[in-house]
């Protein structure tokens, strides 16, 4: 009896907490993960990128123009540099689809911005100094202009996991060869003879990047119905590869056919170089009488940390040693991908 009576006074006790402190909200079921059903498939896409490139460390610099201001002073002077701009390139790519959501991606990324020029036939003011070479006094013209190229080439291992009925992820591994290359030109006409006995000084630096490594991503995507879905990309890599650069001036003098090679410095290093590449894009997906075509387009951004290098020098022309440089690309895109069951 007095077993029983404890009990109850027990269970009126938890009753009278469970008032007081307030009953549970309503329980939240997660939805299952899943992976889609087994099939085969092929798919080929191509994307026309329009992307801009970008240096870090000074390396795009080329000079120093001097200011008109009297007395002239460092404190006054402007620094030369040339701006890649925008420029078409390239993504072609194609997938084999095979078992419960598994898929082999080779896609390639080409750009080349050869031929941009920037800044042609700037009026110098009282003079101009380009890096590694003699101070010009006088000039009234030079043509800059730059060459960046990329190319990446990336072998994926995918997974396409489903979080719900709009969204999923697919996770993917594999490894990328990338090659990036800068050039950068300077040609000053007009050079009086009071400043330097030739009629034009040619500035070239060059530096180019071979690697090869591991990558790993996720992309990562929603779907709206009907058609509509947005996406969020992110990618890294890590390559070990060669970083080779090469700096020179050219001095010509038409009167007497004289070419004069002057501060010609080169080399090549082994490098370690990181990649990260984001994406942000929307597609739109419509069934055919033969697969499906898609409609893609976005924005995107890749930067690999120091794979350039080039050598300095200050103000007044003098080396100061090698330099690193970022190569970065970013940009929109659109492009069209084909999916066909096997």
């Amino acid at each position: 009896m007095l077993n029983l009576k404890k009990t109850a006074i027990a269970v009126l006790a938890l009753s009278s907490s469970a008032v007081f402190a307030g009953t549970m909200g309503p329980v939240c079921t997660p939805g299952n993960v899943t992976i889609p059903c087994e099939t085969s498939a092929w798919d080929f896409g191509v994307q026309a990128l329009y992307l801009k490139t970008t240096y870090s460390n000074g390396f795009n610099n080329v000079g120093v123009s001097q200011s008109s201001v009297a007395p002239p002073s460092l404190a006054n002077d402007t620094i030369q540099n040339i701006d890649p701009g925008y420029g078409w390139g390239f993504k072609l790519e194609g997938s084999y689809h095979f078992s419960t959501g598994n898929d082999l991606n080779l896609n390639w990324y080409h750009v080349n911005n050869s031929g941009n020029n920037n800044n042609d036939n700037v009026t110098l003011l009282s003079g101009f100094i380009v890096f590694g070479a003699p101070e010009l006094t006088g000039v009234t013209a030079a043509s800059f202009s730059t060459h960046p190229t990329w190319d990446a080439v990336n072998l994926e291992f995918g997974q396409y996991v489903n979080f719900s009925e709009m969204k999923s992820i697919r996770f993917h591994g594999g490894v990328q060869y990338a090659r990036t290359t800068s050039d950068l030109d300077v040609t000053v006409s007009g050079i009086p003879a009071v400043s330097l006995a030739a009629s034009t000084l040619a500035f070239d630096q060059e530096s180019t990047f071979n690697g090869f490594g591991p990558r790993v991503g996720a992309d990562m995507a929603y779907g709206f119905g009907n058609g509509f879905g947005v996406y969020a990309n992110a990618a890294t890599a890590l390559l070990i590869g060669s970083t080779s650069y090469t700096t020179a001036n050219v001095i010509t003098t038409t009167a007497t056919s004289v070419v004069t090679l002057n501060n010609l410095v080169s080399g090549s290093d082994s490098n370690l170089v990181p990649e990260l590449e984001g994406k942000l894009g929307a597609t739109y997906n419509f069934a055919m009488a033969q697969g499906n075509l898609g409609i893609d387009a976005g924005w995107m951004w890749v930067n690999y940390f120091s794979p350039l290098a080039s050598v300095g020098f200050d103000t007044t022309g003098t080396e100061i040693g090698v330099a690193d440089s970022t190569f970065g690309l970013n940009g929109p895109y659109i492009g069209l991908k084909w999916v066909g069951n096997v």
